[in-house]
C-alpha cells in the first residue's frame, strides 16, 4: 500500500504529510492527538500505544517486547530493537502506528544520557523508529511513530537523517503556548 496516490498526495492526507517529514510526528496537545488517532483507526491502522513516563531502558525494552511480540531471543538492547522492528509484521492496508506517550519524561529521565554516546537513549529510539519507517516504506509498508510530549519545547535532530517536526496544529510557538 506505501505508494500515495495524486489524490491523497494533493488532500495532503495526514499519513502522507508525516510519511513525507520522516515518519515521526510530535504532539503537546492532547486533543490533537487523539483526533489523528481516530483517523488513523479509520484508515485501518493498527495502532500499539505506550506509555513512557515511567519507562527505564529495560522497562522499555520490556514494553517493546510484550506490546509488538518480539520474539523470546530479543537481546533488550538497542541493536535488537532495530532489527526486531524490522521483522515486524505491517498490515499491507493502512498500515502500523506506534504511539509514545509521555516521551518527554524518559527522554529528560532515565532516557537522557549515555555514558558511550553523544546521543541520548531516547533520541537513538527515535532514529530508530525513523529508520523502520523509512526500511517499510521501501518494502511497501507504512509505519509511522507519534510522539506525544508534556513538554512544548521537546526537539529530536538528526533522526535518520531528519528532524521530527511538530504536528500542523502545533507547529508555530505560539500554538504550543510559547
Amino acid at each position: 500500500m506505501a505508494p500515495f496516490s495524486t489524490q491523497e498526495q494533493e488532500k495532503e492526507a495526514l499519513d502522507w504529510v508525516i510519511l513525507r517529514d520522516g515518519g515521526i510526528a510530535l504532539y503537546w496537545r492532547r486533543k490533537y492527538l487523539d483526533e489523528d488517532l481516530e483517523w488513523f483507526h479509520q484508515q485501518n491502522y493498527l495502532i500499539h500505544s505506550f506509555n513512557c513516563g515511567k519507562w527505564t531502558p529495560d522497562e522499555m525494552h520490556a514494553d517493546f517486547a510484550q506490546t509488538l511480540g518480539f520474539p523470546s531471543y530479543y537481546g533488550h538492547n538497542l541493536d535488537a530493537l532495530l532489527e526486531c522492528l524490522e521483522d515486524l509484521s505491517v498490515p499491507e492496508r493502512g498500515g502500523m502506528l506506534v504511539v509514545l506517550n509521555q516521551f518527554d519524561t524518559f527522554s529528560k529521565g532515565s532516557g537522557a544520557s549515555h555514558p558511550r554516546s553523544e546521543r541520548s537513549p531516547a533520541e537513538i529510539v527515535l532514529d530508530i523508529l525513523a529508520r523502520t519507517s523509512r526500511y517499510f516504506l521501501l518494502t511497501g509498508r507504512r509505519f509511522l511513530t507519534l510522539v506525544q510530549s508534556d513538554d512544548p519545547r521537546l526537539h529530536f535532530a538528526r533522526l535518520a537523517g531528519v528532524v521530527a517536526t511538530w504536528n500542523w496544529r502545533e507547529w508555530s510557538c505560539s500554538d504550543r503556548g510559547l
